[in-house]
């Protein structure tokens, strides 16, 4: 491996994230809630401390010279796990390219064996009621409350992944739902969810397999299979993959709201909870 190539084209990368960062994912928009900060220096310290962790994973690649796992583009890993099993262990933002294509930035979940978070509530800083192309893309902070966009989300799912649902309710109490299936199809399919329901494990009984197979709703491209009208509307207003509405859904919902519309889900009546965050690592061989 030639480390003048490796440190080159990083450097030229970690540029790149410099000069994009702020379109993908620091702008504020119009659905930004107002008290979301809008400061230079704030973006230019958020913007520092990525190039920093791109440095970082620079510094590891010279280490190991060769000896490395790493099994994308220019040394970019696929996963939080891919890096996790090389050694950074310390929750953060990270860069990834799960199919060799256009690196992009992750929360990783290190603490817990290297999970890449897809979505996060847990304040009600970022607005969640967006339109199709902001659900695409993603938004929000990667620190805070976000949703990482369908694009991405397809990307590291195309192959089949795990899926992790961490809650924490009002009480101060935790449930959580893992399923060992979960897919995500291409923008052709309206980034359709498949979901098993086989070997699930969780706090709370098996909801998901309700929306195998849907499409993605947003307020704007309605996808759901209810012929009243649109769920996203009517429930909370954050798009998800809506059935006739939801089980396992709503965590995109209206933050802090305690009944029908707020974050949580539905099992014989709408249980709310105060966080949650949604994280996805690779099958490993479970077919």
């Amino acid at each position: 491996m030639n480390l003048d190539f490796i440190f080159i084209n990083t450097f030229l990368l970690s540029v790149c994230v410099y000069v994009t960062l702020g379109a993908d994912s620091w702008t504020c928009t119009a659905n930004t809630d107002s008290n979301e900060s809008t400061s230079t220096c704030k973006n230019l310290e958020k913007r520092f401390k990525t190039l920093e962790i791109q440095m970082k994973q620079v510094q590891k690649l010279l280490q190991t010279n060769g000896t490395n796992t790493y099994t994308t583009i220019d040394g970019i890993p696929k996963d939080c796990e891919a890096i996790y099993e090389n050694g950074p262990r310390t929750d953060g933002m990270y860069m990834i390219s799960p199919d060799g294509r256009c690196p992009f930035l992750v929360y990783c979940d290190m603490k817990n064996g290297g999970w890449t978070v897809i979505q996060r509530r847990i304040d009600g800083r970022v607005s969640f009621y967006r339109p199709w192309d902001g659900y695409v893309s993603g938004f929000g902070d990667l620190d805070g409350s976000f949703w990482l966009g369908l694009e991405k989300i397809h990307r590291l799912t195309r192959d089949g992944s795990q899926i992790y649902f961490d809650m924490e309710n009002y009480d101060g109490s935790r449930d959580y739902a893992h399923y060992n299936v979960f897919t995500v199809h291409e923008a052709a399919t309206a980034y359709r969810m498949n979901v098993d329901a086989f070997g699930y494990r969780g706090s709370i009984r098996e909801l998901l397999s309700y929306h195998n197979n849907q499409k993605f709703s947003t307020y704007d491209r309605d996808n759901d299979a209810n012929t009243n009208g649109n769920c996203v509307i009517s429930h909370g207003r954050g798009g998800w993959w809506y059935n006739t509405c939801y089980m396992l859904g709503n965590l995109n919902g209206i933050y802090g709201k305690r009944e029908v519309g707020g974050v949580g889900y539905y099992d014989g009546d709408h249980l709310q909870i105060k966080n949650v965050e949604m994280k996805v690592k690779a099958m490993h061989g479970v077919c």
